[in-house]
Protein backbone atom coordinates (compact mmCIF):
# COMPACT_ATOMS: atom_id res chain seq x y z
CA UNK A 1 0.00 0.00 0.00
CA UNK A 2 1.29 3.49 -0.86
CA UNK A 3 3.00 5.45 1.87
CA UNK A 4 1.56 8.66 0.41
CA UNK A 5 -2.15 7.88 0.50
CA UNK A 6 -3.12 11.35 1.71
CA UNK A 7 -1.12 13.07 -1.03
CA UNK A 8 -2.59 10.76 -3.68
CA UNK A 9 -6.12 11.29 -2.36
CA UNK A 10 -5.94 15.08 -2.21
CA UNK A 11 -4.63 15.27 -5.80
CA UNK A 12 -7.69 13.50 -7.25
CA UNK A 13 -11.16 14.63 -8.30
CA UNK A 14 -13.96 13.71 -5.90
CA UNK A 15 -15.17 10.91 -8.17
CA UNK A 16 -11.65 9.45 -8.20
CA UNK A 17 -11.41 9.91 -4.42
CA UNK A 18 -14.61 7.92 -3.95
CA UNK A 19 -13.26 5.04 -6.04
CA UNK A 20 -10.06 5.13 -4.01
CA UNK A 21 -11.98 4.99 -0.70
CA UNK A 22 -14.03 2.00 -1.82
CA UNK A 23 -10.90 0.15 -2.86
CA UNK A 24 -8.97 0.74 0.37
CA UNK A 25 -10.99 -1.22 2.93
CA UNK A 26 -11.17 -0.32 6.62
CA UNK A 27 -7.42 -0.58 7.29
CA UNK A 28 -6.58 1.52 4.25
CA UNK A 29 -9.10 4.20 5.17
CA UNK A 30 -7.65 4.32 8.68
CA UNK A 31 -4.16 4.76 7.20
CA UNK A 32 -5.40 7.47 4.83
CA UNK A 33 -6.92 9.55 7.59
CA UNK A 34 -3.91 8.94 9.83
CA UNK A 35 -1.64 10.47 7.18
CA UNK A 36 -3.81 13.56 6.64
CA UNK A 37 -3.06 16.82 8.38
CA UNK A 38 -5.94 18.49 10.23
CA UNK A 39 -6.32 21.00 7.38
CA UNK A 40 -6.33 18.24 4.74
CA UNK A 41 -8.98 16.27 6.61
CA UNK A 42 -11.14 19.39 7.05
CA UNK A 43 -10.92 20.22 3.33
CA UNK A 44 -11.51 16.60 2.28
CA UNK A 45 -14.65 16.49 4.42
CA UNK A 46 -15.93 19.76 2.94
CA UNK A 47 -15.28 18.50 -0.61
CA UNK A 48 -17.01 15.17 0.09
CA UNK A 49 -20.10 16.71 1.68
CA UNK A 50 -20.48 19.34 -1.04
CA UNK A 51 -20.15 16.75 -3.83
CA UNK A 52 -22.63 14.32 -2.27
CA UNK A 53 -25.04 16.94 -0.91
CA UNK A 54 -24.50 15.80 2.66
CA UNK A 55 -25.62 18.27 5.35
CA UNK A 56 -23.08 19.18 7.99
CA UNK A 57 -23.89 19.04 11.69
CA UNK A 58 -24.75 22.24 13.49
CA UNK A 59 -22.39 22.78 16.46
CA UNK A 60 -23.55 23.09 20.06
CA UNK A 61 -22.21 26.39 21.34
CA UNK A 62 -22.64 25.49 25.01
CA UNK A 63 -23.80 22.18 26.48
CA UNK A 64 -25.22 22.21 30.01
CA UNK A 65 -24.35 19.08 32.00
CA UNK A 66 -25.06 18.23 35.62
CA UNK A 67 -22.01 16.86 37.43
CA UNK A 68 -21.02 15.80 40.92
CA UNK A 69 -18.68 18.28 42.56
CA UNK A 70 -15.96 15.69 43.17
CA UNK A 71 -15.65 15.09 39.43
CA UNK A 72 -15.51 18.83 38.72
CA UNK A 73 -12.67 19.10 41.23
CA UNK A 74 -10.86 16.26 39.43
CA UNK A 75 -11.08 18.31 36.23
CA UNK A 76 -9.66 21.35 38.03
CA UNK A 77 -6.75 19.27 39.31
CA UNK A 78 -6.09 17.97 35.80
CA UNK A 79 -6.95 14.38 36.76
CA UNK A 80 -10.10 14.00 34.67
CA UNK A 81 -9.87 14.68 30.94
CA UNK A 82 -12.96 12.91 29.56
CA UNK A 83 -16.61 13.00 30.61
CA UNK A 84 -19.26 10.51 29.45
CA UNK A 85 -23.02 10.48 29.02
CA UNK A 86 -25.30 7.55 28.20
CA UNK A 87 -26.51 7.02 24.66
CA UNK A 88 -30.07 7.75 25.75
CA UNK A 89 -32.98 9.62 24.15
CA UNK A 90 -32.29 12.63 26.37
CA UNK A 91 -28.78 13.10 25.00
CA UNK A 92 -29.55 11.86 21.49
CA UNK A 93 -32.12 14.65 21.17
CA UNK A 94 -29.50 17.20 22.21
CA UNK A 95 -26.46 15.88 20.38
CA UNK A 96 -27.53 14.05 17.22
CA UNK A 97 -28.27 16.09 14.10
CA UNK A 98 -31.57 14.84 12.66
CA UNK A 99 -30.89 16.33 9.22
CA UNK A 100 -27.74 14.24 8.85
CA UNK A 101 -29.58 11.13 10.09
CA UNK A 102 -32.33 11.68 7.53
CA UNK A 103 -29.70 11.98 4.79
CA UNK A 104 -28.10 8.69 5.84
CA UNK A 105 -31.52 6.99 6.02
CA UNK A 106 -32.17 8.04 2.42
CA UNK A 107 -28.74 7.37 0.92
CA UNK A 108 -27.08 4.95 3.33
CA UNK A 109 -27.35 2.05 0.89
CA UNK A 110 -24.93 3.79 -1.47
CA UNK A 111 -21.50 2.17 -0.86
CA UNK A 112 -19.56 5.44 -0.56
CA UNK A 113 -22.09 6.90 1.91
CA UNK A 114 -21.93 3.76 4.03
CA UNK A 115 -18.12 3.74 3.91
CA UNK A 116 -17.87 7.32 5.16
CA UNK A 117 -20.54 7.12 7.86
CA UNK A 118 -18.93 8.22 11.15
CA UNK A 119 -15.98 9.71 9.23
CA UNK A 120 -16.86 12.50 6.79
CA UNK A 121 -20.54 11.92 7.60
CA UNK A 122 -20.94 12.27 11.34
CA UNK A 123 -24.34 12.67 12.97
CA UNK A 124 -22.95 13.80 16.34
CA UNK A 125 -22.88 17.58 16.74
CA UNK A 126 -19.57 19.09 17.83
CA UNK A 127 -19.62 20.80 21.23
CA UNK A 128 -17.63 23.99 21.71
CA UNK A 129 -18.10 24.60 25.43
CA UNK A 130 -19.52 22.68 28.41
CA UNK A 131 -21.19 24.30 31.41
CA UNK A 132 -20.94 21.81 34.29
CA UNK A 133 -23.07 22.54 37.36
CA UNK A 134 -24.98 20.90 40.19
CA UNK A 135 -28.76 20.66 40.52
CA UNK A 136 -29.26 23.99 42.28
CA UNK A 137 -26.55 25.85 40.35
CA UNK A 138 -24.61 26.78 43.49
CA UNK A 139 -21.39 26.15 41.58
CA UNK A 140 -20.33 25.96 37.95
CA UNK A 141 -17.36 24.94 35.86
CA UNK A 142 -17.14 26.10 32.26
CA UNK A 143 -14.63 24.30 30.04
CA UNK A 144 -13.60 24.15 26.43
CA UNK A 145 -14.54 20.90 24.66
CA UNK A 146 -11.73 19.89 22.30
CA UNK A 147 -13.29 16.67 21.00
CA UNK A 148 -16.56 14.82 21.35
CA UNK A 149 -18.32 11.93 19.71
CA UNK A 150 -19.81 8.50 20.14
CA UNK A 151 -17.84 5.57 21.51
CA UNK A 152 -18.65 1.90 22.08
CA UNK A 153 -17.45 -0.08 25.08
CA UNK A 154 -15.09 -2.21 23.00
CA UNK A 155 -11.37 -2.83 23.46
CA UNK A 156 -10.05 -0.70 20.60
CA UNK A 157 -12.05 2.38 21.52
CA UNK A 158 -11.48 2.17 25.28
CA UNK A 159 -7.74 1.71 24.65
CA UNK A 160 -7.81 4.86 22.51
CA UNK A 161 -9.12 6.83 25.50
CA UNK A 162 -6.53 5.17 27.75
CA UNK A 163 -3.67 6.12 25.46
CA UNK A 164 -4.73 9.58 24.33
CA UNK A 165 -6.27 10.98 27.51
CA UNK A 166 -5.31 8.60 30.33
CA UNK A 167 -9.05 8.03 30.80
CA UNK A 168 -9.93 4.75 32.51
CA UNK A 169 -13.60 5.30 33.39
CA UNK A 170 -14.72 2.45 31.10
CA UNK A 171 -11.96 -0.05 31.95
CA UNK A 172 -13.90 -1.97 34.59
CA UNK A 173 -17.05 -2.12 32.46
CA UNK A 174 -15.02 -3.30 29.46
CA UNK A 175 -13.38 -6.06 31.54
CA UNK A 176 -16.83 -7.33 32.58
CA UNK A 177 -18.02 -7.49 28.96
CA UNK A 178 -14.78 -9.08 27.75
CA UNK A 179 -14.78 -11.78 30.44
CA UNK A 180 -18.35 -12.72 29.60
CA UNK A 181 -17.66 -12.53 25.85
CA UNK A 182 -20.75 -10.34 25.48
CA UNK A 183 -21.09 -9.04 21.93
CA UNK A 184 -23.73 -6.35 22.42
CA UNK A 185 -21.99 -3.37 24.01
CA UNK A 186 -23.37 0.00 25.12
CA UNK A 187 -22.53 3.28 23.42
CA UNK A 188 -21.61 6.52 25.19
CA UNK A 189 -21.24 10.12 24.19
CA UNK A 190 -17.79 11.30 25.24
CA UNK A 191 -16.41 14.81 25.75
CA UNK A 192 -12.72 15.71 25.99
CA UNK A 193 -12.12 18.58 28.40
CA UNK A 194 -9.86 21.44 27.29
CA UNK A 195 -8.92 24.62 29.08
CA UNK A 196 -10.87 25.97 32.05
CA UNK A 197 -12.94 28.99 30.99
CA UNK A 198 -14.74 29.95 34.20
CA UNK A 199 -15.58 28.56 37.65
CA UNK A 200 -16.61 29.60 41.15
CA UNK A 201 -15.24 26.46 42.82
Amino acid sequence: MSKNLAKDYMSKSQQERDKMILGLGDDGIEQLFGEMTADEYKQAKIDFCEFHGCPTTKPVECLNLIMRREFAEEILRGEKKVEFRAYSKHYIDRLVDKEVCNFVDLKGDEPIIGAMFHDFINEVRSVKKIHFHNYNNSWHLDVECTENGLIACVKEEVEYLNKEYNSHDLDEELATYESGKIKNRPYYFYFVVGKILSTNL
